[in-house]
């Protein structure tokens, strides 16, 4: 761990279990954190809110925007509606090296009158979540969840990876979660292998043996895919054999 990336290097990695899947504007899809936890990564590295680290409000405001209804040739007494954001600056700190105020200041933006379902509302917790958005941005360049960010969550491989290393992190008997884990990668290996077995045309061989071997090789378990390599190889010779003999 290098001096500049020693709280980096801390917060970089992020629990699955605190993280869920959403849905943008335009249809983007992401990985979303749970603010809670990423306010108690930072009571690890700082301490207690308020006392190794804390917030200012620098700028709390509405923004208009574009209207939402406005009078038009068949509606001319159509009331003007205009969209509304929520805009709050803070300025985050933090003690960092021999009780040093460093800060790091962002913003925060959230709808407060938007059209949804057609429907115009107002959202009552605009100012809230502002505030929550910009407690993480401003946490972001110092490198919290910035596997995230990175794309790393884009990778199912390194979501199980980074499960495993936690579970075993916070389970009381280590030698215990090894040893379950691996009984469960050598489990599904077993059903894998059983499967590719069991295959009763080439066709059927093929399509599982593309999908075992993808998810060994997502797993980075090179030994389960020679295994998996030699389960198929005898299978399509079997499948192959009456074909011989009817000749």
């Amino acid at each position: 761990m290098s001096a500049n990336t020693r709280i980096w290097d801390q917060v970089n990695t992020t629990d699955p279990d605190a993280t869920k899947s959403y849905t943008g504007m335009g249809g983007f899809k992401g990985t979303a954190i749970k603010p809670t936890y990423l306010m108690r990564k930072a009571t690890e590295v700082f301490g207690p809110c308020g006392e190794g680290w804390g917030w200012t409000v620098l700028e709390d405001r509405f923004d208009e925007g574009a209207p939402l209804v406005a009078p038009t040739k068949e509606w001319p007494e159509a009331p003007r509606i205009n969209a509304k954001l929520h805009t709050l600056k803070i300025e985050l700190w933090y003690l960092g090296k021999d009780g040093q105020k460093c800060t790091v200041q962002h913003y925060g933006h959230t709808p407060f009158v938007l059209l949804q379902a057609g429907k115009i509302i107002t959202d009552w917790e605009a100012a809230k979540k502002s505030l929550t958005d910009a407690i993480g941005k401003c946490l972001q360049p110092l490198g919290f969840a910035a596997d995230i960010h990175m794309g790393m969550f884009d990778d199912p491989a390194y979501i199980d990876t980074v499960r495993s290393e936690i579970e075993l992190e916070k389970a009381d008997d280590k030698d215990a979660e090894m040893a379950r884990q691996k009984l469960e990668r050598v489990d599904w290996l077993n059903r894998s292998i059983e499967l590719l077995a069991s295959a009763v045309t080439l066709h059927e061989l093929n399509i599982l043996n593309v999908r075992f071997v993808r998810e060994a090789t997502r797993r980075s378990e090179p030994k389960f895919i020679a295994r998996l390599t030699r389960a198929f190889e005898q299978r399509k010779a079997e499948l192959a054999t009456p074909k011989e003999d009817a000749a």
